[in-house]
């Protein structure tokens, strides 16, 4: 298995339990391998949109400010004025963002992702990587 296919493999959990969180309890592995890609592309954008904009800054290593700005830039936050200096100190929606993740919104993210708040919940750590890798294992050997 090369890198690539174990990185895919790894983030189509993290993409079948987005999908799951969402409400959508079956899914055709092809609808969660598309899902899957998806996620791969618009993560690889925001993280060359955050370096292009460390690098028109002068740096060769990215900043808190050039992640804000490549979310904005990407639509995952909404700036809250467009007419802000890009360079100011304004949170608040990076503050929006946490808190969304924080509020009842995303319980049911967290839940599945094994980081439910009242304890005896939580899952057992492990339990993904073993069941990731019985899954890989299974469709490279039917494929």
């Amino acid at each position: 298995m090369t890198d690539s296919e174990v990185y895919f493999t790894l983030l189509r959990v993290s993409a079948a339990q987005t999908l799951r969180s969402a409400g959508i309890t079956a899914a055709k592995p092809s609808v969660v391998d598309a899902f899957t890609d998806l996620l791969a592309r618009y993560l690889t954008l925001l993280g060359t949109t955050t370096r292009n904009f460390a690098e028109s800054g002068g740096r060769t290593q990215a900043e808190l400010i050039d992640a804000r700005m490549a979310m904005e830039h990407v639509g995952l936050l909404r700036p809250i004025n467009i007419f802000n200096d890009p360079g100011d100190d304004d949170t608040e929606a990076v503050d929006a963002l946490v808190e969304w993740f924080r509020g009842p919104q995303a319980a049911d993210l967290r839940r599945v992702a094994g980081h439910a708040e009242k304890e005896g919940q939580v899952g057992k750590s492990d339990e993904w990587l073993g069941a990731t890798k019985k899954l890989s294992e299974k469709r490279n050997t039917t494929a």
